[in-house]
């Protein structure tokens, strides 16, 4: 007999396979395949960007492509949830900074960190250099978090007295990317760390009191709609 819901209840002997010690190894297997591939596709993005064929993928996850779009449909549905999670930990880098107790402290530390990240993957670099379509609502809602929070770093640090008047926090958007094309011009190496050098210069730059004014129009924010 069905019972209240429309559903024929279990019988006393029937296995329940949601809770039973064979299913439960058989979820935390299947979590961990998708963890797999997750982590196998943040790295192929990181060294290769966003054109990273779907074989590099399955590669690197130890599975086969059929695999992989029987889990995840698409190779744009799997690079897009690895993209939103890139997303989330630049959200958690600029939460911590906003809680650290010295304003420029936080400010410069969430500029340093978001060099490093862009550096580290090229598919994050080539995804927050994204102006251009239409996003998709998951991706909209994070870039507007983590606008509200550089807003809130910049602020933060111009109501201290740390930061000049005149940079705006789209500019503290855009300087990180300075650090991308660091490494070799006209027979210079930087070295590994050149970056670094690159960055706090801008800082310190940022810092008040500016003297030279900046003539160049602030960075405007891009219209998607």
């Amino acid at each position: 007999m069905p019972d209240a819901r429309g559903s024929a209840p279990r019988s006393r002997g029937e296995p329940n396979t949601t809770t039973s010690p064979e299913g439960m190894r058989a979820a935390r297997a299947d979590a961990r395949r998708n963890r797999r591939q997750l982590v196998a596709t943040r790295e192929a993005i990181a060294s290769r960007g966003l054109d990273v064929s779907a074989l590099d993928i399955a590669t690197g996850a130890g599975v086969g492509v059929g695999t992989l779009y029987r889990r995840f449909g698409s190779k744009e549905a799997l690079l897009a949830s690895v993209v939103l999670g890139l997303y989330d930990e630049l959200l958690d880098v600029a939460q911590m900074c906003l809680r650290r107790a010295d304003a420029w402290d936080g400010l410069a530390e969430f500029v340093m960190e978001r060099a490093g990240a862009h550096r580290d993957s090229r598919g994050l670099a080539e995804v927050t250099a994204g102006c251009e379509g239409p996003l998709s609502p998951e991706r909209a809602q994070r870039i507007a978090a983590l606008q509200d929070a550089v807003i809130r770093l910049t602020e933060r640090a111009r109501t201290a007295g740390y930061l000049r008047e005149d940079v705006t926090w789209q500019d503290i958007l855009i300087c990180p990317r300075a650090g991308l094309d660091t490494d070799h011009c006209l027979g210079v190496d930087a070295g590994p760390d050149g970056w670094r050098r690159v960055i706090t210069i801008l800082l310190d730059g940022m810092r008040a009191p500016g003297h030279i004014p900046l003539v160049a129009p602030s960075p405007q924010v891009c219209r998607t709609e």
